[in-house]
């Protein structure tokens, strides 16, 4: 029996493809994809009329006008299709939706590219190289962008999820937030974390600053809608948002990220000869299993220190301990997550990264609908898949 393989057999396994044997692949397979479409379009023609080609029956309600060209992008390249015209009426195929000259898929593609780091002219140049004879166009991803209007909408007015065991509150800076303003501006963002290990963005805003006034807006609207209970709050050393968590939660606790608390020891001490062993111990006092064994560790460093207690750094350090040790108020699975709010740096660092292809949004409404189509593919990639195609059924 002859091995399945296609090495040294193809030109007898496609001996009814002569062309194959001597040009590339992709020029027979796109050869014989257009064939298959056309053939397609020209059976449901037929189909839908009645009749075949020449034949005359009673059935036959309409006669063919001829053909016009669709050209129709798909993730398998550009096809230039023979769609059937009827001279009666104009008729619609299952093969693509009407007014449709891109495929769901390769939209999906499009939005991806930028998102991963694209700017819109690289992807007009990826696309070009990868459909050869054709192209798109560079607005071609900026105009995609606007199918996420929708669901951001919807995902901006849905009710939020009560309870969450950790609710982390943050800030990204970015350029062109707020247009008429010069310079980067935050957007204010919120993570939380729930008892039964889900974990989603809870919202975002543009602020023109991380003013008191501002947090505390932006944490009231995420009490309005539906977030009325949070066990610990994680944030930066800011004491905006800690001012705003006890306007808007009173009873939440209030968790300092030992992340910043430990670059700003860091800072502190730049210089400082013995800087390496303080910072060794210091961090080493977070790794205690228990409040009471980081009092007891706490009593050993100063012990250790105490020819620099005078330090200020090192004081300030030791004042914001009791806020750095409330993560140990909550069951243990959820120490790492209340720790620091690196859930939401590992998101802006990634953000940052992808925005760099063209610097700054050119307006309010641009940066809304890109960091929820980030926020979406980041969380949950098969969302753009869906959303996509939603958007675009309800298109045509």
């Amino acid at each position: 029996m002859e091995p399945l393989c296609f090495q040294g057999y193809y030109v007898k396994r496609f001996a009814r493809y002569k062309e194959f044997c001597n040009q590339k692949v992709e020029v027979v397979l796109d050869g014989f994809l257009k064939e298959f479409c056309d053939l397609w379009l020209k059976e449901e023609f037929e189909s839908l009329i009645g009749a075949e080609r020449y034949e005359r029956t009673e059935e036959r309600q309409d006669f063919s006008g001829g053909h016009y060209t669709r050209r129709l992008l798909t993730t398998r390249g550009a096809l230039k299709l023979k769609v059937p015209r009827g001279r009666k009426r104009y008729y619609r195929y299952s093969l693509f939706q009407k007014y449709d000259r891109r495929s769901p898929e390769f939209d999906r593609l499009v939005m991806e590219s930028v998102l991963l780091g694209h700017s819109t002219r690289k992807a007009k140049r990826f696309f070009g190289d990868l459909l050869r004879d054709d192209d798109i166009s560079h607005a071609l991803a900026s105009k995609l962008f606007r199918k996420f209007d929708t669901g951001l909408r919807a995902w901006k007015t849905r009710r939020l999820k009560d309870k969450p065991v950790v609710l982390v509150l943050d800030a990204v800076h970015l350029k062109g937030v707020i247009p008429y303003l010069k310079g980067a501006k935050p957007v204010l963002f919120a993570y939380a974390i729930y008892e039964d290990g889900h974990e989603e963005i809870l919202g975002f805003e543009s602020a023109q600053g991380e003013s008191f006034k501002a947090w505390t807006g932006f944490c009231q609207r995420l009490y309005d809608s539906g977030l009325k209970q949070t066990r610990l709050v994680v944030a930066d050393d800011n004491a905006a948002i800690s001012g705003a968590v006890s306007m808007v939660w009173p009873r939440a606790l209030f968790q300092d990220c030992i992340f910043h608390l430990m670059q700003n020891l860091a800072k502190g001490l730049r210089g400082h000869k013995d800087k390496h062993k303080i910072i060794e111990a210091a961090s080493w006092l977070f790794e205690a299993q228990s409040e009471a064994e980081f009092t007891a560790w706490a009593i050993k460093f100063k012990t250790r220190f105490k020819m620099y207690l005078y330090h200020p750094t090192i004081r300030q350090f030791m004042k914001k301990w009791p806020g750095s040790t409330q993560f140990y108020k909550l069951p243990k699975e959820f120490w790492a997550a209340a720790k620091t709010s690196n859930r939401l740096e590992r998101l802006f660092e990634e953000l940052k990264r992808r925005i760099k292809a063209f610097r700054r949004f050119p307006n309010s409404t641009s940066c809304e609908r890109w960091l929820y189509a980030l926020i979406t593919q980041v969380n949950k990639p098969s969302n753009i898949k869906l959303l996509t195609l939603t958007q675009s059924q309800h298109d045509s």
